[in-house]
């Protein structure tokens, strides 16, 4: 029937306040259209709901069976409204990203912070995972967008550059190599470099950019994060290779800038084909691509 609600909104009017004529001054309708609204209504239903006298408007046993969900219904029509209003506007709501670990402990947390003050309401998940992870994530539906690297398939995503990230060579402040800005790939022939673990797209992009000149990487410790990694690094055990995006800024080791023009890498939003971000995960690419603007950095 069409207009049920509005049909609904009328019997309980009615219901709630004994009256057709103070029901329908309530609904700013005519008696008389009040009276086809809950005729309507019964002849829908297939029952009557109210027992008319002159004197008063009482329910039957189906109107009083009916008025309680009748009202449920009611709320939780509102409660739908309300919330999709509430999701609009971004007074609720969750976002929830899969990220590389070098975004997530360097990149993203001003940018979570810039988000949290503008949209206090609005819930961030952050899943920090491998690369290989990420696009699983979001192929499966598991999160609103993935922000990684891109693969060589990517089928049913689609990728967006949103920055360039650039492997730098970490060593400790009292390094010899410390006092200098920059260095090449051959110079660090010989040298064991702390590598992060197999299935991580820093590991492959290493490993590639020395393959690719013919050069040998000799590999020394190996850790899965790259907290961890950082950590041997300041203790003195090696050298190592990470996206700049990773310092973590306590001045206890130095970055050196590789030369070398394959150490770049494209940094992108991985998304599902043919499928649209809810507001609030649109509002934070919108406020993330602005805290990565070249202007900005």
């Amino acid at each position: 029937m069409k207009n049920s609600i509005q049909h609904i909104r009328a019997f309980l009017a009615v219901a709630d306040s004994g009256s057709f004529a103070k029901a329908a001054v309530e609904l700013n309708l005519s008696p008389s259209a009040l009276t086809v609204q809950i005729q309507q209504l019964e002849q829908w239903l297939g029952v009557a709901l109210l027992e008319r006298s002159p004197r008063q408007v009482s329910l039957t046993a189906a109107g009083q069976s009916n008025r309680g969900p009748m009202e449920k219904l009611l709320l939780d029509l509102d409660n739908i409204v309300s919330g999709s209003r509430d999701l609009a506007a971004l007074r609720r709501g969750v976002v929830t990203i899969a990220a590389l670990p070098s975004l997530c402990s360097g990149t993203l947390p001003p940018i979570f912070k810039a988000f949290r003050e503008q949209f206090p309401g609005v819930e961030l998940r952050l899943r920090d995972v491998v690369a290989q992870r990420i696009d699983a994530l979001v192929r499966e539906g598991e999160v609103d967008f993935g922000l990684g690297v891109r693969a060589r398939t990517r089928q049913g995503l689609d990728f967006k550059v949103v920055m360039v990230d650039r492997l730098s060579l970490f060593v400790p402040a009292n390094h010899p190599l410390a006092a200098r800005r920059s260095i090449t790939l051959p110079e660090l022939v010989g040298e064991p470099i702390i590598l992060t673990g197999r299935d991580s797209s820093v590991r492959e992009r290493v490993e590639q950019v020395f393959a690719d000149d013919g050069l040998v990487l000799t590999p020394g410790l190996e850790a899965n994060y790259m907290s961890t990694v950082m950590a041997l690094v300041r203790q003195g055990l090696g050298m190592t290779l990470l996206p700049e995006s990773a310092d973590e800024g306590r001045g206890e080791l130095v970055q050196l800038r590789i030369e070398h023009a394959g150490v770049s890498r494209e940094i992108g939003l991985i998304t599902r084909a043919g499928f649209g971000l809810s507001p609030a995960a649109q509002r934070f690419v919108e406020i993330m691509t602005r805290e990565l603007s070249p202007t900005r950095l």
